[in-house]
């Protein structure tokens, strides 16, 4: 049985497959991004809605794309390279002078919007311990976790003071989301945090106009100048459904897409006639998550079933049609901590040996997916394989707005319903961005498992502090096998990244395949 409760009609997103509005809207056209001589418009793909803007709170990769807009980052990955290597943009210049001692100076004349003037040291420091500071309760405390301090030592020199050495930094935090830098009148004005009304702006662009579940209309912010951007605008599209998306790049509705995995291997084959494709390895992970937390699946003997209960093979073929491989866990290969081999595999005669002995014989649970194709063929797949062990799996499909609120518990008591979920999570380039977000810390927030292991949350804090690439890894390791151990996770697969972009424009994309919008050209 497939389920899709929603506010608008089955046929109404199905059909579309894509969020209220969104390509439906669009007027059939050339490739925008050609639309004028002079400066012209870019129009590419959101997979989602924007939700928050806060560097503090942000919820969504779409949000950190629009982010990467919208404000000066510290520090940003290079593009068109197979090596992440972060490079100073709103610094100037910053020293690692030892494990905890980094200095840094900014560039002189980054203006924000308003009346909030020059970027200066002190918004350092406002910015970094705003996260870090337990009071503001940030998702992303984790990526300050062993921030002291900012000492500021000029105008727009200062010194991140470390508590202990810290790996990620260079990694995952300064040229990420939480090294955006914003001042703190602009904050407080908000009332201490906001969502998708940004105060200020300090990036490339700023916001002209938000169409909720339509389109994001970014203009050219003329008082940015460190690096020239090429197009007055860049119009985003919510679109849900990638292979939505595909028929708007093939229309000439859209510039810039990422594909449905799926796809990859056609247009690898056969580029479109109007762009090109391009397959990048991607970091981000995907698995089906079970809520020990939920009443029928307290008992990890069920849990521990619906595990051998399933063919990772048989999910990720179905799902991506031999355009990706099983996982092994949430770290992704060529990452330090890259875990080779699963605890648990099918073995459906264990698995309905272990329903027996839990008493669980007619199991009827719920499993929570998102709007795409993929989702809906693995959940397909999932549904069968269960069957044969004698679980009964009711599909339910949700607009992405809703699914992200489904296991956090301050949007109401709909987690302790949340039973079996397929999720992906984005990442940077340091295993400890897969970990993070599995500690007992973020139960109810973004660990929808509720999988609370005192020995995990200490090896994810040990873990950050190492800087011995082999002891490192071996922590990592240890952390997916006590993930896997809990009965919690099935991991399923890397998602690949396949990316359409129209003639006319030059992409400029990270190893990941993300993209850098404020750093495309034209060709």
């Amino acid at each position: 049985m497939i389920r899709t409760p929603y506010r608008l009609t089955r046929r109404g997103l199905l059909g579309h497959g894509l969020a209220a509005g969104g390509l439906a809207a669009l007027p059939a056209t050339r490739a925008l991004a050609q639309t004028s001589d002079e400066g012209g418009r870019l129009r590419a793909r959101l997979y989602a809605d924007i939700q928050n803007l806060d560097p503090a709170f942000w919820t969504s990769a779409s949000d950190a794309l629009v982010m990467e807009c919208i404000y000066a980052f510290a520090m940003q990955f290079e593009t068109g390279t197979d090596q992440f290597t972060a490079q100073p943009v709103a610094f100037s210049r910053i020293e690692q002078v030892d494990d905890t001692h980094i200095e840094f100076e900014l560039h002189e004349g980054i203006m924000y919007s308003g009346d909030y003037g020059e970027m200066t040291a002190e918004d350092v420091k406002f910015s970094y311990e705003r996260i870090a500071d337990p009071e503001v309760d940030s998702p992303y405390a984790e990526d300050w976790a062993q921030l002291d301090h900012v000492e500021v030592t000029g105008k727009y020199s200062g010194t991140i003071v470390l508590k202990a050495p810290f790996a990620p930094l260079f990694n995952s935090t300064l040229p990420a989301t939480s090294g955006i830098i914003l001042p703190q009148a602009a904050i407080e004005a908000a009332g201490g945090q906001f969502t998708t009304e940004p105060p200020v702006y300090s990036g490339p662009y700023r916001i002209r106009s938000w169409e909720p579940r339509t389109r994001v209309v970014l203009e050219r912010n003329p008082d940015f100048t460190l690096f020239e951007v090429e197009f007055d605008e860049i119009e985003l599209i919510p679109i849900e459904d990638p292979k939505t998306a595909e028929l708007g790049f093939e229309a000439g509705d859209i510039d810039h897409a990422q594909t449905s995995i799926s796809s990859m291997a056609r247009y690898a084959e056969t580029p479109p006639a109007r762009g090109s494709f391009q397959r990048f390895t991607g970091l981000n992970y995907y698995w089906l998550g079970m809520n020990e937390g939920n009443a029928d699946l307290a008992d990890q003997n069920i849990r521990r079933a619906i595990q051998h209960g399933i063919s990772r093979e048989a999910v990720v073929e179905a799902a991506y049609l031999g355009a990706a491989e099983p996982a092994a866990g949430i770290i992704a290969p060529g990452l330090t901590g890259h875990r080779e081999a699963n605890l648990y595999d099918y073995d459906p005669e264990r698995a309905r040996q272990l329903l027996d002995e839990a008493g669980a014989s007619g199991l009827r649970v719920s499993l929570a997916i998102q709007q795409t194709a993929e989702d809906l063929a693995a959940a397909q797949v999932i549904q069968a394989l269960l069957a044969d062990i004698g679980v009964m799996v009711q599909i339910d499909q949700y607009e992405s707005g809703t699914f992200w609120s489904l296991g956090v518990e301050s949007e109401g008591d709909q987690w302790r319903d949340l039973q079996l979920f397929l999720f992906s999570f984005t990442m940077q380039p340091d295993p400890s961005w897969a970990t993070v977000w599995f500690t007992p810390a973020q139960v109810g927030v973004w660990n929808w498992q509720r999988f609370d292991n005192a020995e995990y949350a200490e090896l994810h804090r040990a873990a950050a502090s190492e800087l011995d690439t082999e002891a490192r890894a071996e922590m990592y390791v240890r952390m997916q096998d006590l993930m896997e151990e809990s009965g919690d996770f099935v991991f399923l697969t890397f998602e690949p990244v396949g990316i359409l972009t129209a003639d006319g424009v030059e992409d400029a994309m990270r190893p990941d395949g993300t993209p850098i919008l404020p750093r495309f050209t034209r060709s």
